[in-house]
């Protein structure tokens, strides 16, 4: 079977986070010159870019491609269609990874009034959690390479969502999850950690002085209860994939490869290591920035 112009038996895991979107190729300038063939679009010559394109699959996955103008080659970023969208502030720390303030959605009075959390005073919103991640369109955000100039952009309705950087593990229950030794101290099970948290080491670097926000990569530690899962197929590689809906300390969209170790169901604890990555929606609209 050859799909996209390569056969499908030379297919291979480039990195494990353009696995978990079903993204395998030979290798990545294959996959980057089927992902432009497929009808990848973009913009040349923007916020300090020289390219900057994104490849949509039919099936939510997205491969945005990124060439910076210090730099020779293209940079792949693994990304995704996030249904799960929240109030959030963002400050760029580097060319694509951004500082983000997630919000609580405007209540019941705002909406019956139609004031949107936008409008409401900064001390009236509801902070909900921060974390570090990739954007893939990230030219609107403020770049704001050193402390003390932060700027953020407040985005309404900014996708959020996670890559899986690594293998996941999965646990059957919140139960299991609280027995086994990463869910309790000790791994006695008598004092158990709930599951539901996404946590940035870079960003405790950067707060401790270790690290420079140039410097800061937006991985993350993740523990995911999961609410819908789908296996889907990317239409570029014919490889399946799974978007899970769930919660960490917020509601969010999880790729995770076809592969794990265990069948993701409803209730299922997914843990491990994730590369958050949020959308302005730019991608999805129809024209650009200039």
């Amino acid at each position: 079977m050859t799909v996209q112009g390569f056969p499908a038996y030379h297919r291979r895991v480039i990195s494990h986070d353009l696995h978990a979107l079903g993204f395998d190729a030979p290798d990545l300038d294959v996959l980057v010159n089927s992902a432009a063939e497929a009808g990848a679009v973009g913009v040349e010559d923007v916020g300090g870019f020289d390219l900057l394109a994104a490849y949509t699959d039919p099936s939510g996955a997205r491969l945005a491609l990124m060439k910076q103008k210090d730099r020779d080659e293209i940079e792949t970023m693994a990304s995704l269609v996030a249904p799960t969208t929240h109030p959030a502030d963002l400050v760029r720390f580097s060319s694509t990874v951004a500082l983000v303030d997630i919000y609580s959605h405007a209540n019941l009075a705002s909406m019956l009034t139609g004031e949107s959390v936008l409008k409401l005073p900064a001390a009236n919103r509801k902070h909900l959690a921060r974390f570090l991640a990739n954007v893939d369109d990230p030219v609107e955000i403020p770049l704001c390479p050193e402390p003390g100039d932060d700027t953020p952009r407040f985005i309404e309705h900014l996708r959020v969502g996670a890559v899986a950087n690594q293998m996941l593990r999965v646990f059957e229950s919140e139960e299991e999850y609280g027995r086994s030794h990463e869910g309790s101290l000790g791994g006695t099970g008598d004092l158990q950690f709930a599951a539901g948290t996404l946590i940035s080491p870079w960003l405790m670097e950067i707060n401790a002085g270790r690290a420079t926000r140039g410097e800061a990569s937006a991985v993350a530690e993740m523990t995911m209860v999961c609410k819908r899962v789908e296996k889907r197929t990317n239409e570029l590689t014919d490889v399946d994939w799974y978007r899970i809906v769930g919660d960490t300390s917020i509601p969010m969209t999880l790729a995770a490869p076809a592969n794990l170790p265990r069948v993701p169901h409803e209730g299922s604890i997914i843990s491990g290591q994730v590369v958050p990555v949020v959308s302005l929606g730019t991608w999805e609209g129809e024209s650009f920035w200039g």
